[in-house]
């Protein structure tokens, strides 16, 4: 039997965390996925450093606590 794995992170991302994955599998069905390497920018700033100079990504992106986010 196989059993689902527990999301432990569920928090929303800030509306301006973009990846290429994000892109590529857009309109895919649920739980098919075509591409999906990690790579995370800011929509603000164009770059893997938020407007708060800090890192973006999946984990960092997820703090409602951040001057940047945007739910």
């Amino acid at each position: 039997m196989q059993r689902e794995l527990e999301v432990l992170n569920s928090a929303p991302r800030c509306r301006n965390l973009l990846s290429k994955g994000m892109f590529i599998n857009y309109g895919l069905p649920p739980g098919e996925e075509a591409a999906g390497d990690g790579n995370f920018w800011c929509g603000k700033t164009q770059t893997n450093l938020g407007p708060d100079d800090k890192l973006c990504d999946d984990e960092h992106c997820r703090d409602a606590t951040r001057s940047c986010y945007e739910r």
